[in-house]
């Protein structure tokens, strides 16, 4: 397994880890006021996630020092576009998505939430497909 198909597990279980903790401890955001303690607790999980990809990347620093430094090749850099393609057409659906809720009565935070579901949904996505083309061997 190689440094970048590392990493993007890395990325893949903590953006699970942590979107999963936010969205099963928020109150449905659609017709209800935005609180305050709601913006806290998204900053509390972005720092949170930031705080597992630092560790991890150190941690996987440490131990591979060498595979660390090593510079993209054309295989590396097809996969990592090939993969944030597709991401991207995800989250412009998404957002899209999102954005069109306002036209069926949804408030500003609904919408918000939609456009960071979409985003959350096309990390999954981009991760996910890198390490399907790894393993694949594209």
């Amino acid at each position: 397994m190689s440094f970048r198909e590392k990493s993007a597990w890395i990325t893949l279980i903590s953006i699970l880890l942590v979107s999963i903790l936010y969205f099963l401890h928020m109150p449905v955001p659609f017709g209800l006021p935005p609180e305050p303690w709601m913006f806290h607790a998204l900053l509390v999980c972005v720092a949170l996630f930031i705080a597992i990809e630092v560790i991890a990347y150190i941690v996987l620093y440490l131990r591979f020092p060498k595979d660390a430094r090593t510079p993209k090749d054309e295989r590396e850099r097809l996969i990592d576009l090939k993969a944030t393609a597709i991401a991207a057409y995800v989250y412009v659906i998404g957002s899209f998505a999102a954005v069109s809720m306002g036209h069926h009565g949804a408030n500003g935070s609904a919408i918000g939430y939609g456009v960071l579901m979409a985003f959350v949904f096309a990390v999954i996505i981009k991760n996910s497909m890198r390490i399907y083309y790894y393993r694949r061997g594209c």
